[in-house]
């Protein structure tokens, strides 16, 4: 079985298993309404490159399933994680006999699958067949040096993903549609470096690939091709295509010109029609909003104040189609702040950011929420303290927050205004790193969430997709 080692704990949860050889008998069948047994595939859902909307297509594919066919009957598993959290894990009891029920664990797991689990209620599933395999930091030299043996992992991916569906088919009714959604990490080659790549798990599953891209047309159609390049090698079924954050203006156009693409370049040799577009989805730019929440995990602090409003999203400019609104660097004196405070009304949302020596603005920031509240005003700014000093040759010194103004802020309490210190950065180093950040999903950001999923579903054509990813028993015998 997979090695876990001392060093990294949870990366593997190693269940000796028979060798599961592949690939399309792995897939459940489905007894449709005419009787006619119809095998469903994994979907596997892939990105061309990091932050392109994978775990947005993702979690539209789970949402639309599990309001379609009942969330029992609806599977998901992240094969290969990156990003891990600790979570306790509880046993699952599918039958009467308890003498093999087993006791409940902490896990570590991949952070998308604690955030699908639990928002989508799928408690049929244990978390830790859902994110059988993770890759933290001294991972890949452990498996070049032989420490863990590639066989085990695969192993392991494969008893992982057999729960999954065992327990899909055991919560849901057996006439019914039963689906399993397949996140990967990253562009198709990830995790290659450690046999693990995303085509070659694919493969061993039986799956069939979603490629998600983001719009355009000639740098989008390329990076297309390259991750199909892969999937071909390994022979894996590319499902269809969806295109993700196009300019509204020209969403026309790139559904348009990249289905001819796709169609001239993909076609098979015998006259195979190219795979379908599945969906086109417009850019949204309040998911691209980051919440102080995301801000807390780029600079590796927590807020002193108004941690009750940990999941507000701020529009920061230039991360949203070029605006330059929502975030401001105080370099004015503190009456013009306050002015600047004063003009907004209760619905303004700013994320300003100040130097730690600026006493002044600090203050003059909690008095203004302060005054703001007695008259009943809302108010939803943000600040940003921030503690490096760079000499202008490089070095950048760092200046503690002084005792008493900390006390003062953390006297606010979690209802308060939010402010937050970032550690060793300036002013413009902060400014730089919020406004250029990729917000993630977190599983206690359920808005953000809800968000996603309304936006998402409207644009993706899930029957064509549910048609690219079955066949019947005839299509199996021809």
């Amino acid at each position: 079985m997979a090695a876990s080692f001392s060093g990294v704990k949870g990366i593997h949860h190693p269940v000796l298993v028979p060798a599961v050889h592949r690939h399309y008998s792995a897939s459940p069948a489905i007894q449709s309404s005419s009787s006619t047994t119809i095998r469903q595939r994994p979907i596997y859902v892939c990105a061309t490159r990091q932050h392109v909307g994978k775990t947005s297509v993702s979690l539209a594919l789970v949402s639309h399933f599990t309001k379609r066919f009942g969330s029992e009957n609806v599977g998901y598993i992240k094969a290969v994680g990156q990003q891990c959290m600790r979570v306790w894990d509880e046993p699952l009891d599918n039958d009467s006999n308890d003498a093999d029920d087993e006791a409940g664990q902490y896990v570590l797991v991949d952070k998308d699958v604690k955030l699908i689990r639990d928002h989508f209620g799928l408690s049929h599933l244990r978390y830790q067949d859902m994110s059988p395999v993770l890759i933290p930091q001294g991972y890949t030299k452990s498996y070049l040096d032989g420490d863990i043996n590639h066989h085990d992992q695969t192993a392991d991916i494969r008893r992982a993903y057999l729960n999954i569906v065992k327990a899909t088919k055991l919560g849901g009714n057996h006439n019914s549609h039963s689906i399993t959604i397949c996140e990967g990490t990253g562009h198709v080659g990830v995790g290659s470096v450690v046999g693990s790549g995303n085509a070659r798990v694919a493969a061993e599953l039986g799956a069939d690939v979603v490629l998600v891209a983001n719009g355009g047309l000639g740098r989008t159609f390329d990076e297309l091709e390259l991750n199909r390049a892969l999937c071909l090698q390994h022979g894996v079924n590319i499902a269809g295509v969806v295109i993700n954050k196009v300019q509204p203006d020209k969403y026309d156009q790139t559904r348009e010109y990249l289905t001819k693409a796709i169609d001239q370049m993909w076609a098979g040799p015998n006259g195979e029609p190219a795979p379908p577009i599945l969906g086109v989805v417009p850019d949204r730019p309040y998911l691209g909003c980051p919440a102080l929440a995301d801000v807390e995990s780029t600079f590796g602090t927590v807020l002193l104040s108004g941690s009750d409003h940990r999941y507000r999203h701020y529009d920061v400019g230039s991360n949203v189609q070029g605006r330059n609104i929502g975030m401001s660097m105080i370099t004015t004196d503190l009456a013009a702040f306050l002015r600047t405070m004063q003009r907004q009304d209760g619905d303004a949302r700013t994320m300003f950011i100040c130097h730690v020596t600026r006493d002044d603005v600090i203050l003059g920031f909690l008095a203004e929420y302060r005054r703001k509240t007695r008259r009943g005003i809302p108010f939803q700014s943000a600040l940003v303290i921030c503690t490096g000093c760079d000499d202008g040759m490089g070095d950048v010194s760092d200046i503690e927050l002084s005792p008493e103004v900390c006390d003062m802020i953390r006297d606010a309490g979690p209802a308060g205004p939010p402010v937050l210190c970032a550690p060793g950065y300036s002013p413009a180093d902060a400014a730089k790193h919020i406004r250029t950040m990729t917000p993630k999903f977190n599983a206690n950001d359920g808005r953000r969430v809800t968000r996603a999923t309304e936006h998402y579903e409207p644009y993706i054509d899930f029957d064509l997709l549910i048609e690219r990813t079955s066949s019947s028993a005839a299509d199996i015998a021809a």
